[in-house]
């Protein structure tokens, strides 16, 4: 997100997301190697609100984390939660991550950045962003990036859309370019950064839950002007009910006890920072 979106979203998050983010979040962390101990030095990079951050201290609360995002909202909710946690050892940076250069260099044991490549309006940004993750890294670390693979109820969105306004473009804000959902594109990003061939890549599989799809419809109306920019209040209104329906339609949508959920694929891209970069085997 721009500055300027993040802010303005940044109390509902959590919402909006339907917790997605958090379980990529976890998995992230659960499969790190090396992995984080009580010493580690991490930097959770385009934090938004500290989804990152609180998994960590909830299995290391020991560990030193800086927490950056170029959104003084999201930083705003991050010092919220460490206040309200009463965690120690950890500190916040209002920092663009194409530009962290008032970090040091070989600083960090981690750098883990959940769903914040590329940044929006600057497709190139990949390299850039994951050079200054490499710098900052330390011999032996390991920097974690995540990015989507599908993001199916966009679909749902750009159908309620064409239903009220069916002869204009639907806004398009959150779509990706279709190699940017690939893992190619992510490992191309680790390699041109720094990483050389010390890059993996796995995939991963995580939901945006509610309790139920009207709860659910809710929370994604929360991010309606992402979506329905040039419409008048009583056109958003007409499409929550289309929006409903339209994720009821959805291949990944299901209903389970308790709730319901919409099925999301993504990427989970690893560099380790092991000196030989630069060596050329012949």
């Amino acid at each position: 997100m721009l500055p300027t979106t993040a802010t303005l979203y940044s109390s509902n998050y959590e919402r909006m997301s339907g917790n997605c983010t958090r379980l990529l979040a976890t998995q992230l962390i659960s499969t790190l190697t090396p992995p984080i101990t009580n010493t580690s030095y991490i930097l959770d990079n385009a934090c938004g609100p500290g989804i990152v951050s609180e998994q960590i201290k909830l299995l290391h609360p020991d560990a030193r984390i800086l927490a950056t995002d170029i959104a003084p909202g999201m930083i705003d909710e991050v010092k919220h939660v460490i206040t309200k946690n009463g965690w120690s050892n950890m500190s916040t940076a209002i920092l663009d991550i194409r530009d962290l250069r008032i970090l040091e260099d070989g600083k960090f044991s981690h750098v883990i950045m959940n769903l914040g490549m590329p940044v929006p309006g600057d497709p190139t940004s990949g390299p850039k962003i994951v050079q200054e993750m490499f710098r900052v890294l330390k011999i032996g670390g390991v920097a974690v990036i995540s990015t989507w693979a599908d993001r199916v109820w966009l679909s749902a969105f750009r159908n309620a859309a064409l239903a009220i306004r069916p002869n204009e473009i639907p806004d398009s804000f959150m779509t990706l370019a279709p190699e940017l959902l690939r893992a190619s594109w992510i490992v191309q990003q680790l390699e041109e950064g720094g990483f050389g061939t010390n890059v993996e890549v796995r995939s991963c599989v995580t939901y945006t839950t509610a309790a139920s799809l009207e709860e659910l419809t809710g929370n994604m109306m929360l991010a309606k002007e992402m979506f329905f920019s040039r419409f008048t209040d009583e056109e958003i209104e007409r499409a929550e009910p289309i929006l409903r329906e339209e994720l009821a339609k959805l291949r990944t949508f299901e209903r389970f006890e308790g709730g319901v959920r919409i099925g999301m694929k993504a990427w989970t891209g690893v560099g380790t920072k092991k000196g030989d970069e630069e060596e050329v085997s012949a």
